[in-house]
């Protein structure tokens, strides 16, 4: 009876390791592929980015709203905004697939994919 327990537990133990082996690689597969920024302003797609370029760029809306993008070490944040409450400056970067940065005073969103 003791030596059933032990196999079982060898074989769980073996299922957890694999099993993390296998999100480690989808992780790393998932964050080394080719990731973009993409800009919209108002409403409209304007750039689409790749991460693995440092950038640096005024954005523009329609009514006057400035902010600056910049892309650097395969991250994309906004520097400085003429957005009254700075959230979009304040959150930081943003370098993974699904994550973004919204301005809503300047009607700006990036997200990366």
């Amino acid at each position: 009876m003791e030596r059933k327990k032990r196999n079982d537990r060898i074989l769980a133990g073996g299922l957890l390791a694999l099993a993390a082996v296998f999100l480690a690689g989808a992780r790393l597969a998932r964050r080394d592929a080719g990731r973009i920024a993409q800009v919209d302003i108002d409403g409209q797609t304007v750039w689409e980015l790749p991460l693995s370029r440092d950038t640096e760029l005024l954005l523009e809306n329609k009514n006057g709203g400035v902010n600056r993008l910049v892309i650097r070490d395969k991250k994309a944040s906004v520097t400085e905004a003429s957005c009254p409450d700075q959230i979009c400056v304040r959150q930081g970067g943003a370098g993974d697939s699904g994550q973004t940065i919204v301005c809503l005073p300047n009607r700006i969103v990036i997200t990366i994919r």
